[in-house]
């Protein structure tokens, strides 16, 4: 189980280190397009643009060229948003210690052994939500533009659903209290 845990910590490491890259790549992206954009429209061949019926597509991308920016600081925010007051930091690489797994970690309660395994494996629950927060607007911003065909409703599960990852330790505390109480 030590090995499970360590590998996955390593995972985590792995994400917490590409995401940050992947977020001023997409921030790039998102100014360059929208400076093509204005560019092309200045041109006098203008109408036959893609984004010429939709003057909203460039304006989105700077803004989402701002959060992508600020990444960790929207991660912050959407931490707060969910109840908990965690403080993400993607900018500074600490390599983190994978938690020592002991060997009473099914505990005395199912309830418990589900929050043990859930702390064991807290790290890579966090960084796969900030990715999939990334992903997520990245797949709305290609669907608004018109790249990506879907719906931005999955856009917004999916964003709803790593922001449950990153908050992981809340989620599964509340639910066991929710059963132990049974309620």
């Amino acid at each position: 189980m030590q090995g499970l845990v360590d590998f996955a910590t390593d995972i985590a490491d792995g994400i917490s280190v590409v995401l940050p890259a992947f977020c001023y790549l997409a921030a790039l992206g998102c100014f360059m397009f929208f400076g093509w954009t204005l560019w092309t429209w200045s041109q006098p061949h203008r109408h036959h643009h893609h984004h010429w019926h939709r003057p909203w597509v460039p304006i989105v991308s700077l803004v989402l060229c701002g959060v992508f920016a600020s990444f960790p600081k929207f991660l912050s925010m959407t931490n707060v948003s969910l109840g908990t007051d965690a403080v993400v930091s993607l900018g500074q690489y600490a390599p983190t210690t994978p938690p020592t797994v002991s060997t009473s970690v099914l505990g005395n309660s199912p309830q418990q052994s589900v929050l043990n395994v859930v702390q064991l494996f807290q790290y890579f629950f966090e960084a796969f939500g900030a990715g999939c927060i990334f992903w997520a607007i990245l797949r709305w911003r290609g669907i608004i533009n018109g790249h990506v065909q879907g719906s931005p409703t999955s856009c917004g599960i999916q964003f709803l659903f790593g922001a449950c990852c990153m908050n992981i330790m809340t989620i599964a505390t509340g639910i066991v209290n929710l059963f132990q109480t049974g309620g």
